[in-house]
């Protein structure tokens, strides 16, 4: 239940950002998100939203360059000053754009 007020077609992307937490609390997080309580924490934000832009802030521990953002250890987007961050690959974007298409297919499904 990571997104507890997702409905199947409602043209909506749920985001769900944690945020200014502990990693004690990070970890209360992560093991309330099967019941969905996570969203009542004062460290999460949740928004249902019909597109956002994802893009790399700045290092937290050296302001002066880019953070990385990445999804399963592959880069998805470099900030200025990152390694490689000249470098352009398929895989890598500055930003990430994401927008909700509505109705762009259709799932058929038996009932079992």
């Amino acid at each position: 239940m990571p997104a507890p007020d997702a409905k199947f077609s409602d043209g909506c992307v749920d985001v769900v950002i944690f945020k200014d937490g502990s990693k004690l609390g990070l970890l209360s997080f992560m093991t309330q998100l099967g019941y969905g309580n996570h969203v009542k924490s004062p460290h999460v934000l949740y928004f249902k939203v019909k597109a956002f832009v994802l893009e790399p802030g700045a290092h937290t521990n050296d302001p002066s360059k880019g953070a990385i953002i990445d999804c399963d250890g592959e880069v998805l987007a470099r900030g200025n000053g990152t390694y490689k961050c000249d470098l352009k690959s398929l895989m890598s974007y500055d930003k990430l754009v994401v927008t909700v298409d509505q109705a762009l297919a259709t799932l058929f499904s038996t009932l079992a």
